[in-house]
Formats: C-alpha cells, sequence, structure tokens
C-alpha cells in the first residue's frame, strides 16, 4: 500500500458547470479502478454522471499536475470505461481536491 499518494474517484456532469461530485478515494489504484468500473453504489446514478476520473493525488496543497485517468460510462456495458480527456475538460485541473 502506498500512504504517500491517494486515488480519488471523482464523478461529472456532461459539462464541468453542471455538476461534479468526488465520491471517495482508495490507496490503491487497482482497487479505485475496479469501483469505479464495477460502479459501486451507483455513483453513475442512471448516467447522471456520464464521466468519471481517477486522480493520483500527494500530500500537500494545490498538488498539481497530477496524473489523471478518465472514464465514460458505457451504456451497453452498464460500465465505465477507459477513454481519453475529453475536450471541453482539457483546461481543467485538480478535480477532486484544490
Amino acid at each position: 500500500m502506498n500512504k504517500e499518494i491517494i486515488y480519488t474517484v471523482t464523478t461529472i456532469r456532461y459539462f464541468a458547470e453542471a455538476g461534479r461530485r468526488a465520491v471517495g478515494f482508495f490507496h490503491e489504484f487497482d482497487v479505485a479502478v475496479d469501483a469505479l468500473v464495477e460502479n459501486y453504489c451507483d455513483i453513475n446514478e442512471d448516467n447522471y454522471y456520464p464521466y468519471a476520473v481517477i486522480e493520483g493525488v500527494r500530500p500537500g496543497f494545490y498538488m498539481v499536475p497530477r496524473e489523471e485517468f478518465w472514464y465514460k460510462w458505457d451504456e451497453d456495458k452498464q460500465e465505465y470505461i477507459s477513454c481519453e480527456k475529453p475536450d471541453r475538460f482539457k483546461n481543467i485541473v485538480a478535480w477532486s481536491l484544490g
């Protein structure tokens, strides 16, 4: 377990101004991915949050840049799948903390 970094999970509406929610964090990246992909606790909320990002966050204030791993809800599979960061979000960082 890496205690120097946490992996935050944030769900996002189609546009950042429409809403986003940091729903949790994990000490292990693989556990964060599994929780997100499997939609634990229905974090997608019936496609209310079609995007999600996992960020690797280190201790301290305003820790940027940080790693981002993007996901989009796949209606057919009923799970989040990996994707590129959407263009509309390219200029936004620090989704979960900061």
